[in-house]
């Protein structure tokens, strides 16, 4: 049984959070175009989808 203070999840937790402040970085900082925006929304979507994930992994444990 995997205990829930387990520092991998908070690791998994911190980096979908870095990955969706790259992509809001992207969206925000670098040349407005349809393409890049809709890079950085796909970032940003993948670096939700990986925290949450890591909060569901605590919350199961």
């Amino acid at each position: 049984m995997v205990n829930a203070n387990n520092p991998s999840h908070y690791k998994v937790i911190i980096l979908g959070v870095f990955v969706g402040l790259f992509g809001i970085y992207i969206k925000q900082f670098i040349y407005h175009s349809m393409v890049v925006d809709l890079i950085g929304w796909a970032i940003t979507f993948i670096g939700a989808a990986i925290a949450i994930s890591g909060v569901m992994k605590v919350l199961k444990d």
